[in-house]
């Protein structure tokens, strides 16, 4: 694939390989992705990697681990944790959730899920807010 420039059609303009839409209407709906994930490991590197979207997480024992994409401003993500236990989420390497310290882990209790929006490329936010 080539790089395309000042390339218009209709709502979208593609400049340098970027593309803009300028207006978009939805008539069905908008969908994200939906991802299975099984926690895992009991550190950031060891932790199930997720996806944007929402990570219907299993197999939380309170020990157990997720660690999220490496943070974009406004990627999203959906955790809901369907084990028993309580769930660990890590930050990418070098990111922080809420107030924790860079690359501590957010604990969410079982049975519970949170929406995690990225406000840079290094911070992440639970939204509400909870206290960290």
């Amino acid at each position: 694939m080539g790089v395309y420039s000042g390339i218009a059609q209709d709502n979208v303009t593609i400049n340098s390989g970027k593309a803009v839409l300028q207006t978009m209407t939805v008539t069905t709906g908008v969908r994200m992705v939906v991802t299975a994930a099984a926690a895992a490991g009991t550190t950031q590197a060891t932790a199930t990697a997720l996806a944007e979207g929402l990570n219907v997480v299993s197999a939380a024992d309170g020990t157990k681990g997720v660690r999220l994409p490496t943070a974009v401003a406004g990627a999203t993500v959906i955790v809901k944790n369907t084990a028993a236990g309580a769930l660990l989420i890590y930050p990418a390497t070098g990111a922080a959730i809420n107030a924790i310290s860079a690359n501590g882990s957010y604990s969410i209790t079982n049975l519970t899920s949170t929406m995690l929006v990225a406000s840079s490329a290094t911070q992440w936010y639970s939204v509400p807010l909870a206290a960290s």
